[in-house]
């Protein structure tokens, strides 16, 4: 895509509700003086989820200028950040990259975690029925 298709394709993405863009639904909402561009991470996070989310959260939003929060109007877990000066996505081209880089890396992170927290878990299980049995 070239740069002309690019800012043609951005200029035609509304405002103010999410769309899918790279396999994220990414939003922008403009406001007085700029924009939050947003990212939904989970639609209805569980406890765990955001648990691991702020777990894993702290680390990117000292790498991006991201960071997280639950969306006031449906709950959903959001990377976020604001915008000054940005009205429009083709605006935003810069710092959509960046919050989707972010993403890609929570998620990374998120998995890391979730499957570290498993092998624990089933360490945790194997020992307690090796106790059970009385052979630890």
């Amino acid at each position: 895509m070239t740069a002309e298709e690019l800012e043609q394709w951005l200029l035609g993405l509304p405002l103010d509700e999410a769309v899918e863009i790279d396999g994220e639904r990414v939003y922008l909402k403009p406001g007085d003086g700029g924009a939050e561009l947003g990212l939904v991470l989970a639609s209805r996070p569980t406890g765990e989820q955001i648990r691991e989310a702020a777990r894993t959260g702290f680390q990117g939003a000292l790498e991006f200028a991201a960071g997280l929060a639950l969306a006031g109007d449906d709950g959903a877990l959001v990377l976020n950040r604001w915008l000054d000066g940005v009205e429009t996505w083709s605006d935003a081209a810069g710092e959509l990259e960046d919050l989707l880089n972010q993403a890609a890396l929570w998620r990374a992170a998120m998995a890391v975690s979730r499957s570290t927290n498993e092998a624990a878990r089933r360490a945790e299980s194997h020992a307690r029925k090796a106790l059970n049995r009385g052979l630890l």
